[in-house]
């Protein structure tokens, strides 16, 4: 599992927009799955890694379903409780549809400054076509020619399940290593609390060949559709013989178009958001299953003989990608020792940055 250079430039150009981590391949979300994960997709409450690769990995607990749910597949303690949302009370916003079909487009000028957008269609009628243009030194596309829909908790919803990752953050974390032994780093985890999700999609990103700005013109085609099956036709297309292929080096991805019905279901996420969840290094070192010699050691010593250090680094063909909500996590951590848990939502460090310093590096 390695690095893509285009996956990191991706979530690198639309994390600022505020629509969290998006990934160029929503279809590897359906990795490492259930049943019951695969046929509804990533939904709010799962417990979630992200890699390097564009990898959303479900970790098969959702805090919101009990332990003998079917999504539940992880092997849960005899006594494990779930998040219990009480009756009549909204905790996630109604879902919300995105035009039939939709673009996405974010982009950086000179300053820095975000442009994002969703085009929606022109008219009601035989529509198979939309254009979208920008000029800029590099940008991101995620189009959806069949639509989408945004799945949201509210204000609420998202304090209740604040307060229960401070209460069971660490549970998660051994729960994880110990038994599903995966091989993680100290603020992977991450509990969803928003996703956006479509049934087919192409997304793309560009940058100037020449540094500067320049003009990006593209066209989203939508597949038809006969006998429930979406025909393969290529989903983006040059609007212009004008417009020089040569301006921008240009990446795209599509969904796979051989699966019958499939733009009816809703299963593919391109974008999540959620609370990412760090413990004490120290916790976080005693936790963790010792897979070297150096770490067998380590964990063999008394504990106040043991050197201070940070978290074991993972192998790295798991290693995930940096977020700045890690690094937050890190130096609340540090600062008393009287907190072992932090909890970092996506949209908190978006209220700290200046408008012209968005273009966080997140590899």
């Amino acid at each position: 599992m390695t690095s893509n250079p285009f996956q990191d430039h991706y979530a690198r150009i639309f994390y600022p927009t505020a629509r969290g981590y998006t990934t160029l391949n929503p279809d590897a979300f359906q990795a490492h799955s259930s049943k019951a994960h695969s046929l509804e997709g990533l939904q709010l409450g799962d417990l979630v890694l992200r890699r390097h690769s564009g990898l959303v990995h479900y970790v098969g607990i959702n805090i919101t379903r009990n332990a003998n749910d079917p999504r539940n597949w992880q092997k849960l303690p005899t006594g494990y409780k779930h998040l219990l949302f009480e009756p009549g009370i909204d905790y996630i916003v109604d879902e919300a549809r995105f035009p039939r079909p939709s673009v996405f487009l974010a982009t950086t000028s000179a300053s820095d400054v975000f442009d994002v957008r969703c085009v929606p269609r022109a008219d009601a009628h035989d529509f198979e076509k939309l254009e979208f243009s920008t000029s800029a030194t590099e940008g991101a596309y995620c189009g959806l020619p069949f639509g989408g829909s945004s799945h949201e908790c509210t204000p609420l919803g998202l304090q209740k399940i604040q307060h229960f990752a401070l209460e069971h953050g660490r549970f998660w974390y051994y729960q994880v290593m110990h038994v599903d032994s995966l091989d993680l780093q100290n603020g992977d985890l991450a509990v969803v609390t928003g996703c956006e999700k479509a049934s087919y999609w192409t997304c793309g990103v560009f940058s100037s060949s020449h540094g500067s700005e320049s003009p990006f013109k593209k066209r989203l085609v939508v597949p038809k559709v006969e006998a429930g099956i979406v025909q393969n036709v290529r989903m983006i297309e040059d609007c212009d013989e004008e417009t020089s292929p040569t301006l921008f080096d240009h990446y795209v991805q599509s969904a796979r178009k051989d699966t019958a019905n499939r733009f009816e279901k809703q299963t593919c996420c391109f974008a999540f958001r959620g609370f990412r969840v760090s413990l004490k290094s120290s916790i976080y070192n005693d936790m963790r299953v010792p897979r070297t010699t150096r770490e067998q050691l380590w964990h063999a010593l008394p504990r106040f003989l043991r050197p201070t250090m940070k978290t074991w680094p993972v192998y790295p063909h798991q290693v995930p990608p940096y977020h700045p909500c890690t690094a937050i996590s890190e130096l609340v951590l540090a600062s008393d020792k009287r907190i072992t848990t932090a909890v970092i939502h996506d949209n908190d460090v978006l209220t700290v940055l200046e408008p012209v310093s968005r273009n966080i590096p997140l590899s």
